[in-house]
């Protein structure tokens, strides 16, 4: 059924400035209204069920989707990702040719279309 987003358990806060946003409008939501942590660095499973409860997706469908970010710019031996640019907060990093970059990270997992902004490479 019919979820309020903005429930008591998850109030809006907006972002502080030691916390980490990135391109997905969903995530940042999500992380906005305490469904992920609010600092933007969460491990593949708390993304996992934050997308589950925030957003009523399915568990194969959200599964997919994250594990395949994950695997683009998570940190295997942390378990964790950002969902914004890269940070320290997401641990060392692993050895090359592996990049941890976060969400953010340009040419790795993300599209450059968007309804009300030009590409980052022309810094908007």
């Amino acid at each position: 059924g019919l979820k309020l987003v903005n429930d008591p358990a998850h109030p809006f806060r907006t972002q502080q400035p030691n916390e980490l946003r990135g391109p997905c409008p969903a995530l940042n939501t999500l992380a906005n209204h305490g469904y992920l942590p609010r600092s933007g660095v969460a491990r593949p499973d708390q993304i996992v069920t934050a997308v589950m409860d925030g957003l009523n997706l399915g568990n194969d469908f959200a599964k997919f989707l994250v594990y395949q970010a994950f695997l683009m710019n998570g940190n295997p031996l942390t378990n964790l990702m950002s969902i914004g640019m890269k940070t320290p907060l997401t641990g060392q990093d692993p050895p090359k040719p592996a990049l941890v970059g976060g969400l953010s990270q340009h040419g790795t997992f993300e599209g450059d279309t968007s309804m009300s902004r030009v590409d980052a490479f022309f810094g908007d």
